[in-house]
């Protein structure tokens, strides 16, 4: 493939697909745009962020961005606030049917890794959060068949736990597993 056509895949998406591409962010499904533009599955969000407006743009936006931007201190900080606003509007749509059938697929085929437990015969793990709240803990696994917590294999250093909530695995378990 040459390297003008692997540029071009990396570009096509926008923002959400170059985000849910990125190192470590397998856990992540695309939130659809008509989720996001929804006012009402944003209520509540604008208070936590100080460049709320400008993150909700970058995430919208049909391009991502690219090493001149990465380079950028003002779109370094709003970067920062977009990726912690999708996080949480992430946290919301996976709660929706049609979140919970993207996240359902990613857990049969195995994405989110196995349970380290040898009893537990690899069984799939879901991801967690630990606290609804920003910067409390990292993104952990659950296995619903021991029920215990663990580290992900994969580290996942910028993925908070805040970006899948409490009940995700639960919810999952309850209607699809």
């Amino acid at each position: 493939m040459s390297d003008d056509s692997e540029k071009s895949q990396l570009t096509d998406g926008g923002w959400i697909a170059w985000f849910c591409s990125l190192e470590d962010h397998h856990f992540f499904c695309e939130v659809d745009e008509e989720f996001i533009r929804d006012s009402f599955n944003l209520y509540g969000l604008k208070p936590k962020f100080s460049h709320y407006e400008e993150a909700l743009e970058m995430i919208l936006q049909p391009d991502c961005p690219d090493e001149e931007d990465m380079q950028n201190e003002k779109f370094l900080r709003i970067y920062q606030d977009a990726s912690d606003l999708y996080g949480l509007i992430h946290a919301r749509f996976i709660l929706t049917p049609r979140g919970l059938a993207i996240m359902r697929e990613k857990y049969l085929s195995g994405r989110f890794g196995t349970c380290p437990r040898v009893l537990c015969e690899r069984q799939n793990v879901l991801p967690l959060g630990l606290s609804e709240d920003l910067r409390t803990s990292r993104v952990k696994v659950y296995c619903p068949k021991c029920e215990e917590i663990y580290i992900p294999k994969r580290k996942c250093i910028d993925v908070d736990g805040a970006y899948f909530g409490c009940s995700f695995p639960h919810i999952l378990s309850l209607i699809h597993i």
